[in-house]
């Protein structure tokens, strides 16, 4: 089952729409998944995405060394997306300001038995043979991460304060084990260049939600993007 899902807090709920129309519009997603702050999201959603109130997340605590960072504990709770889902072996994590430009559905396939994730390498921050990833899109193996890794990424995250969060924890401690995934599914300004552009990224932009590629989201209709479904 090829499962995705994103993370948001309340001021990010109406931009996470467009960005899952698209996924849906360009892959052959079965489910998704909204790990957001309230019982209730105050936008509509066809019956295969599904909201899931996180709020009362015990894997990282207030105060701790991360819980302050602009990106908050949402980032973070990546780290424990294979406790959250138990019974899901493989999941696609988005960030929000993400927007698929073409059909990629193999993205699920991508080979990573033997590895904890795949995503995108950020050259610039590869140095002395580490690979650096973007985690802000990433397709995670739950089952390998189940083996402790995971538990070690969140205690780590527990005591230590870091730029990138998750981002860094994971590229650190998992090296040897992530499939460094073609950028065309994370065209970023920090990722490979490439020509062929399937998932749009605005890290860094702060005026993405402005961006043509998202308001053409915005202003598409769920009946629109259901309809060849």
């Amino acid at each position: 089952m090829k499962v995705a899902c994103y993370t948001g807090t309340k001021n990010l709920y109406p931009l996470m729409v467009p960005a899952v129309k698209s996924l849906i519009k360009n892959t052959t997603v079965d489910k998704v998944y909204l790990l957001i702050e309230d019982d209730d999201f105050p936008y509509p959603l066809p019956n295969f995405v599904e909201t899931i109130n996180i709020s009362d997340q015990t894997w990282f605590k207030p105060g701790g060394p991360n819980m302050d960072s602009p990106f908050t504990y949402m980032a973070m709770i990546r780290a424990a997306l294979c406790h959250i889902f138990p019974k899901i072996n493989t999941i696609l994590s988005l960030d929000v300001d993400t927007i698929f430009l073409k059909p990629c559905s193999e993205i699920w396939d991508l080979p990573i038995d033997n590895c904890y994730f795949a995503a995108s390498q950020e050259p610039s921050r590869c140095r002395g043979g580490l690979l650096y990833c973007n985690t802000g899109i990433a397709l995670y193996n739950l089952k390998k991460l189940r083996d402790g890794k995971a538990d070690e990424i969140i205690e780590v995250l527990n005591r230590h304060a870091f730029d990138n969060l998750e981002q860094d924890v994971f590229s650190y401690l998992c090296q040897g084990f992530i499939y460094d995934m073609p950028s065309d599914y994370n065209v970023t300004n920090f990722t490979v260049p490439t020509t062929v552009k399937k998932v749009a990224h605005f890290a860094g932009c702060k005026d993405w939600s402005k961006k043509r590629e998202y308001l053409q989201y915005k202003h598409t209709s769920w009946e629109d993007i259901l309809a060849n479904r």
